[in-house]
């Protein structure tokens, strides 16, 4: 079977598990190249650190104060990178030891 142009059509047989993890991995990368500098800014404040993170900039201080979130200080603001936090959160985020 060809394409209207042309060319080979192509053909596959797929199983619903395997389509739903391609279409993930396909939103993953629509993600990634949405937002700013490949989903890897910089965010700067406790509260928008909380915005990305969807909690309370409390919380924010409070992970911070006791060194169990990935975040940086620049003089007295809270500094964090994206994909640190992103690992963070993969690997169990603030759940306590």
């Amino acid at each position: 079977m060809s394409a209207a142009n042309g060319t080979p059509a192509l053909s596959f047989d797929l199983t619903p598990e395997l389509l739903e993890t391609l279409a993930e991995r396909v939103a993953e990368i629509l993600a990634e190249r949405q937002a700013p500098n490949g989903g890897d800014g910089w965010l700067r404040g406790a509260g928008r650190i909380a915005g990305y993170l969807d909690c309370p900039p409390s919380r924010v201080y409070a992970l911070a104060s006791a060194r169990r979130i990935p975040v940086h200080r620049d003089g007295s603001n809270l500094i964090a990178r994206q994909s640190e936090l992103d690992a963070w959160v993969r690997a169990g985020g603030g759940v306590r030891p």
